[in-house]
């Protein structure tokens, strides 16, 4: 009898310790989805008459980008700010083959 007592109590501790580290797991993997990822739920408004679209090339950067599209007038780092905000990007990583809309600087 006090064989099938300790199984029940070790049952019962491991059942515990299961669904701690179940929910422990969910909520990680869920905080990793949700962070896994750079792109905006929303799309860019649509490209007004002086704005331009360009497709990003292998071995853009946004910064040459700016740089492209300024004028001595403009620090490129306000520019490349610029871009980053049209386009709703959250960092400045770029890959080739995107469409980027140059707002009119």
């Amino acid at each position: 009898m006090k064989f099938s007592k300790v199984i029940v109590r070790l049952i019962k501790r491991h059942t515990v310790k299961v669904i701690v580290c179940s929910a422990l797991f969910i909520l990680l993997f869920t905080s990793f989805l949700m962070m896994g990822t750079d792109a905006s739920g929303n799309s860019p408004a649509a490209v007004t008459n002086d704005e331009q679209v360009i497709t990003v090339r292998t071995g853009d950067t946004l910064w040459e980008i700016a740089r492209q599209f300024t004028d001595s007038k403009h620090d490129i780092r306000y520019v490349v700010y610029l871009i980053k905000d049209r386009n709703e990007l959250h960092s400045a990583e770029i890959k080739s083959g995107q469409k980027l809309i140059i707002p009119n600087i």
